[in-house]
């Protein structure tokens, strides 16, 4: 049976950076408190990430790249799953759509070895804000990331449910994915 008296963590996930480049600080409850740091980085052909922990100086957690997003080569362009090292877990993590899956929804593995996907929904009363819902095999909902899209400074909010929260720094990592350009 579940342990009802567990908390959702909240994180907050603010942005500056550039045309090239941005950067991503997220924060704690409080707001104030930083707990991790996300440097992205663009080419014509893909992108990049890396995820500390703490701050830019802190341990490095992720390091993301896209499949290839250039000009098509020889006529075809195939737009792949985006890897994701973590350095934590020693193996990579792969996120992608599967076929059928036209709505936004991207397929990952957690730690555990099972499946699990980051879906997009619309809130129609709120028109400034979409949704992402991470959901496990058996549709029960694991973290939510509410997209603020009418902010400059502040990307959204990441509220994870407790039984996600031995995955944190991966459900971080992925909805970061999940923001990122072209993927």
């Amino acid at each position: 049976m579940p342990n009802t008296s567990e908390q959702s963590t909240t994180l907050h996930i603010y942005n500056f950076g550039s045309v090239l480049g941005n950067r991503k600080i997220i924060k704690g409850e409080d707001k104030i408190t930083t707990l991790y740091f996300m440097q992205n980085t663009r080419s014509s052909m893909y992108w990049t990430f890396d995820l500390h922990a703490d701050g830019p100086d802190g341990p490095l957690l992720c390091r993301a790249q896209s499949s290839y997003h250039g000009p098509p080569l020889l006529g075809e362009v195939n737009h792949g799953h985006t890897i994701l090292s973590m350095t934590a877990v020693r193996r990579p993590v792969k996120m992608e759509r599967k076929r059928g899956a036209f709505n936004g929804t991207v397929f990952f593995n957690g730690p555990d070895h099972k499946e699990y996907r980051w879906q997009t929904s619309r809130v129609l009363k709120h028109l400034s804000r979409s949704s992402h819902q991470c959901l496990n095999a058996e549709d029960a909902l694991i973290a939510t990331y509410r997209v603020t899209s009418m902010s400059v400074m502040k990307d959204g909010v990441l509220v994870v449910q407790p039984s996600g929260k031995f995955m944190l720094d991966l459900l971080v990592a992925t909805s970061l994915a999940m923001r990122t350009p072209d993927n």
